[in-house]
């Protein structure tokens, strides 16, 4: 009877062990909009240097500086109800020249739009400020996302490139 006991005791603690194992893979294996949750900011612009004109190599010079700055130019909220809010102050941004170099200031104002998001099989896809579904490759690995920006339909961005955004 003894030994019955300790052998059930081993297999329960064995079962224990695997599923909490298994748990937190799951959890470090998140996908779809899970992954998602939470707010992202736009850190790093790169750009084909090859393919890109003067001004995809002032906008990536631009962003530098102000990250540098603790300036958030674009920001994306996910939220687990699918909703995404964005906040955009690339609209506002303006481009002065100075003695020393390029002059950008962090803009004050910034657009916020509040849409419905889906990320699937490695897709995120969401509406525009115009109603017009925009789609692009995104990859997460921790609290990193990598998005190609050529999907996302920017203005004036007619290059290979893509956008980092991290985790805030």
């Amino acid at each position: 009877m003894k030994k019955l006991s300790l052998t059930i005791i081993a297999i329960g603690v064995l079962f224990s062990s695997c599923s909490k194992d298994a748990i937190s893979d799951k959890l470090d294996e998140l996908t779809g909009k899970d992954a998602l949750v939470g707010k992202w900011e736009l850190v790093e612009f790169n750009v084909d240097e090859e393919a890109a004109g003067t001004y995809l190599n002032l906008a990536e010079d631009a962003l530098e500086k102000l990250i540098e700055e603790d300036c958030a130019i674009v920001t994306f909220e996910f939220k687990e109800d699918a909703t995404l809010v964005t906040e955009n102050a690339i609209d506002y941004l303006e481009f002065n020249a100075g003695p020393t170099g390029l002059i950008v200031d962090c803009p004050s104002e910034k657009d916020i739009e509040t849409t419905m998001y889906t990320y699937v099989d490695g897709v995120l896809k969401f509406k525009d400020k115009n109603g017009e579904e925009i789609s692009a490759k995104a990859s997460i690995e921790a609290d990193v996302m990598t998005v190609d920006a050529e999907g996302l339909d920017l203005p004036n961005f007619n290059t290979k490139g893509e956008l980092i955004f991290n985790r805030k």
